[in-house]
C-alpha cells in the first residue's frame, strides 16, 4: 500500500510539474508577444499616431515632449527661395524695422546682413542677436562678431547652452512678422558664394504675419534668451527637440501619393524606415540630397543605400548645394524649416519649422522641387 501512494504521489508531483512548465511556457509566450506589440516612443503609425511600426526601438527615437497635434498648415504666409531671391528680403525687413529685430541663428557671416543690423541699433531699434558659438565647420568667429554688434548697440548672446548646438534660422521683426528660415545669414546662403568652391545654396524661407505664429516663435527666442522652457501652443510649429520627429513621422505616414523631399542630410534610421515603408505603401518618394564634396566620401551613403533599396528614388544635386529642408505631402501640405533629417537635428538641437499648406508657398515648393530634380544626378 505504501509503495503505491508513493507512486501515485510521484506521478501527482510529475503531472503538476508538468502543468508548472506550461503554464510558465504560456506566460513566457503571452509576455514575449507582448513585448513585440510594444510602441516605441516618437515613431508614429501608418495614421500619424504614436503606435506599433514593426521596425524595432530605433536609436535616436524619443518621445514628443509637447505641442504634439500636428498642425493642418499655416495659410496666408509667403515663401522666397534662395539663390535666386538674393539678401534683399533680408536687409530691407531689418532695414524696415519700426521697434525691434530680434534673430536667433546658425551662422552670421554675410556683411550686408551686419551693416544692416548695426544700422538699426544706431538707430535706436532694439536689437538682439543670439549666435551658435560653436558652429560645425567653422563660420568665421561668433564671438568676435557679437562683439562687434554690441560695439554698434545691438544686444547680443551666444544661443542656450541646453543645446549641442543651436541650429534654428529665425527672425522677428517688430514682434509682427516671423522669418522661419533654411538659410543662415551668410553669402552661400542668400544668393552669393563663398570659400574655394563658390557654392550656392538651395534655400526656402517663410515670411509669417500670423499672430499666434509670430508670438510662438518670440516665445522661444525670450526663452533660449533667458535660458528658460518655452511653453508652446501652436500645432504649426516644428521645434525640436520638442516635436519634430513626431511631426515629421506623421507627414511622412500620412502620405497616400507623393513625398517630395529636399534635404542636406540623410542620417535617421526612423525617418528612413517611415520613407522605406511609404515607398512600400505605394508612394512615390523622391528625395534630393546635395551632391558629396570633396574626397571625404558621402556622409549620406549609409541613409541612401537603405532608402534606395527600399524603393525611395534618390538623386544629388550638382548644380547648387542642397541645404535645404523641405517635405511636400501629396500637393497639400509641407515643412519649411531648419531640422535636417539627422538624428541629432530632430532629437537634441534646437530648430525651428513649420508646416504650410498654402497654395502659393506649395506651387512654388513643387516647382522649385521639379527643376531641381531635373539638374540632379540619379545615385
Amino acid at each position: 500500500m505504501r509503495r503505491r501512494s508513493y507512486r501515485r504521489s510521484g506521478r501527482a508531483s510529475a503531472r503538476a510539474g508538468i502543468i508548472a512548465i506550461f503554464f510558465l511556457l504560456a506566460l513566457f509566450l503571452l509576455l514575449g508577444r507582448r513585448s513585440i506589440n510594444l510602441s516605441f516612443p516618437g515613431i508614429s503609425g501608418i495614421n500619424g499616431t504614436s503606435g506599433t511600426t514593426g521596425i524595432g526601438n530605433i536609436p535616436g527615437s524619443n518621445q514628443c515632449q509637447s505641442n504634439c497635434t500636428v498642425g493642418s498648415g499655416a495659410q496666408g504666409v509667403r515663401v522666397f527661395v534662395e539663390p535666386e531671391a538674393g539678401e534683399s528680403a533680408i536687409t530691407g525687413a531689418i532695414n524696415g524695422a519700426a521697434k525691434s529685430v530680434w534673430l536667433e541663428i546658425y551662422l552670421l557671416t554675410d556683411r550686408n546682413v551686419i551693416s544692416a543690423l548695426q544700422d538699426a541699433a544706431r538707430r535706436g531699434i532694439d536689437v538682439r542677436i543670439m549666435l551658435e558659438p560653436h558652429p560645425v565647420g567653422g563660420g568665421g568667429s561668433p564671438q568676435s562678431m557679437l562683439a562687434e554688434l554690441s560695439a554698434a548697440g545691438a544686444k547680443t548672446e551666444t544661443t542656450n547652452p541646453t543645446f549641442p548646438l543651436t541650429h534654428e534660422k529665425g527672425m522677428i521683426i517688430d514682434g509682427k512678422t516671423a522669418f522661419i528660415m533654411t538659410s543662415n545669414f551668410t553669402r552661400s546662403a542668400l544668393g552669393g558664394s563663398s570659400g574655394s568652391s563658390g557654392a550656392t545654396n538651395r534655400e526656402y524661407d517663410i515670411i509669417d504675419t500670423i499672430p499666434q505664429d509670430v508670438q510662438a516663435v518670440s516665445a522661444i527666442f525670450q526663452a533660449d534668451w533667458n535660458r528658460t522652457t518655452p511653453h508652446i501652443n501652436d500645432p504649426n510649429l516644428v521645434v525640436s527637440p520638442v516635436n519634430s520627429r513626431n511631426d515629421f513621422m506623421a507627414l511622412i505616414n500620412n502620405a497616400r501619393h507623393t513625398l517630395l523631399i529636399e534635404a542636406e542630410e540623410m542620417q535617421d534610421g526612423g525617418i528612413e524606415q517611415a520613407l522605406v515603408n511609404a515607398a512600400k505603401h505605394g508612394v512615390r518618394v523622391e528625395v534630393i540630397l546635395p551632391a558629396p564634396g570633396g574626397s571625404s566620401g558621402d556622409s549620406n551613403s549609409q541613409g541612401i543605400n537603405f532608402i534606395k533599396s527600399g524603393g525611395v528614388q534618390v538623386r544629388e544635386d550638382t548644380r547648387l548645394y542642397m541645404h535645404a529642408k523641405i517635405i511636400v505631402v501629396d500637393g497639400r501640405k509641407a515643412y519649411v524649416g531648419s531640422e535636417n533629417i539627422s538624428t541629432q537635428s530632430l532629437d537634441q538641437n534646437r530648430e525651428l519649422g513649420m508646416l504650410v499648406s498654402d497654395s502659393g508657398v506649395l506651387n512654388t515648393l513643387e516647382e522649385t522641387f521639379q527643376q531641381d530634380w531635373g539638374d540632379s544626378q540619379v545615385v
